[in-house]
């Protein structure tokens, strides 16, 4: 008996090592087969990628045709606007009904950002990136896996000369850079003119003066990137043109096929430009619109207090952080208003303004609520005309509110229109009247005052210039002006 016991113990352990060889058998034989298979997958993509970049060098010897430039739109000049009103005491809302112009639907946000039109290596898990050489990028350390070996020298301007350094750049080698700059552009969240400024200085620096080899590895990074970008030579210098449905001012451009491509370096001046364009697999457009704030290096101004006057407990102290303040600086400007509400406030402005505004709002009607907010905006900031303090039209991002000395109703407008939007949750329009900007909001409840009917729905006129006045009350001289209206959901 004991001895049959034995037998079946002996069975058993070996059937249980037979079973936990087999499995691991089975575990070997799937990672071989994964291993080859990704292996497999990663050929396809090189031949994919190789054929395409030699088709786009083919392409790039033809003669380049020439264009004449066309020159940039101006900022539009707008009638002085009217100085601050203020509100007479004895002026209380009134329901009237007023006439909107022109209705602009809300611009469609791209969905998600341009993608490589092929799978890019990236770093084993477990292992970093390497990174051999650094930049600044608005106060922020970059550092990318950049060495000698990656310089080139153009030998000239002619068709054949920037095809063989295509040719080169469509090399494995420079693969690891186009990686490494998607990567930062994911970490610091920029928008799509954020990662083309990134691309351009880093190029910048990296070359050191050597422009034109810089502008033609901007344009590789970017095309590898998902991005659609162009070419041209002017003279005896290489310039990146970026085509967009965005009417951005002061950049000259040409225009190609109902589309203006535009020329990024304004300094560029000459009498044809020769454009080499060709469509690259999955190539999307850049736009002006910024979903996330940069996370740039922080390095905050001098602390500001903000107050508001009808509501002595509503005040903040708030610091701004310089390098967003430096990207603002450089950004285009367009004609949406709503890339500068859509941007909303900085989560560092955010985290010292909004937990007071809140408390003041705290428990309060919609109406009520909404009008506080609206005595912030007006007497919080000092107001002069952009001409005053800048010598030109500037629109305004939010945070720009609490770094500029002064603002305007274009910038009170939209400031107000994002803190109702991100506090009350409540749908905002902006009202363009002839040399005025102001806001208009939908109500859940019944407001009484100055409103349009916008497809159907009331939205109440909320004038952040104008001084003392309550929700529903529009400055007297536009409550029979015709106002567009822009449409920021």
């Amino acid at each position: 008996m004991k001895c049959f016991a034995t037998v079946v113990v002996f069975l058993i352990c070996l059937g249980s090592q037979s079973a936990a060889q087999t499995f691991e058998d089975y575990k070997r034989r799937a990672q071989t087969d994964f291993s080859d298979y990704k292996q497999r997958r990663r050929q396809e993509f090189k031949e994919y990628r190789d054929r395409v970049n030699a088709e786009f060098a083919a392409y790039m010897r033809r003669a380049w045709p020439g264009y004449e430039a066309k020159p940039a739109l101006p900022v539009p000049e707008r009638p002085e606007p009217p100085r601050p009103e203020v509100r007479k005491p004895d002026v209380k809302p009134a329901d009237n009904l007023l006439r909107p112009g022109s209705i602009t639907a809300p611009q469609t946000l791209p969905a998600g950002r341009p993608q490589p039109a092929y799978p890019l290596p990236l770093p084993e898990e477990g292992q970093e990136e390497p990174s051999s050489f650094s930049f600044l990028f608005y106060g922020t350390s970059c550092g990318l896996p950049l060495e000698e070996r990656h310089r080139f020298v153009l030998r000239g301007m002619k068709e054949d000369d920037v095809a063989d350094a295509w040719q080169r750049l469509s090399s494995d080698d420079y693969l690891p850079v186009v990686a490494s700059c998607l990567s930062w552009r994911d970490r610091l969240c920029l928008c799509d003119w954020g990662y083309v400024r990134f691309v351009e200085q880093m190029t910048a620096a990296f070359f050191a003066g050597r422009r034109d080899e810089a502008r033609l590895m901007q344009m590789y990074v970017l095309t590898q990137s998902g991005y659609k970008v162009r070419m041209a030579r002017v003279g005896n210098r290489l310039v990146l043109l970026l085509p967009s449905k965005d009417e951005i001012y002061e950049y000259p451009y040409l225009a190609v096929g109902g589309e203006r491509y535009y020329i990024v370096d304004p300094s560029v001046h000459g009498e044809t430009f020769y454009l080499f364009d060709r469509e690259y697999p999955k190539e999307r457009q850049f736009s002006l619109h910024i979903q996330t704030e940069p996370l740039l290096a922080e390095s905050f101004s001098e602390m500001r207090t903000f107050a508001a006057r009808r509501h002595p407990e509503l005040k903040t102290d708030i610091t701004v952080n310089r390098n967003l303040m430096d990207f603002y600086e450089d950004y285009p400007r367009g004609n949406s208003m709503a890339v500068y509400a859509q941007a909303s406030l900085s989560r560092h402005v955010k985290e010292q303004l909004y937990p007071v505004l809140r408390q003041s709002v705290s428990g309060k009607s919609q109406a009520e609520a909404a009008n506080i907010l609206i005595d912030f905006v007006q007497t919080a900031f000092s107001y002069q005309t952009d001409e005053e303090q800048f010598g030109e039209e500037r629109p305004f991002f939010p945070d720009e509110m609490f770094f500029h000395p002064y603002s305007d109703c274009e910038d009170r407008a939209i400031l107000y229109a994002v803190l109702v939007r991100d506090l009350l949750g409540l749908k905002t329009v902006l009202l363009h009247y002839p040399g005025h900007l102001a806001a208009a909001v939908r109500f859940d409840e019944e407001v009484t005052g100055d409103y349009m009917l916008i497809d159907g729905a009331r939205y109440t006129v909320c004038d952040p210039t104008y001084i003392g006045a309550d929700i529903g009350m529009a400055m007297p001289q536009y409550r029979h002006v015709a106002a567009d209206v822009f449409r920021l959901e």
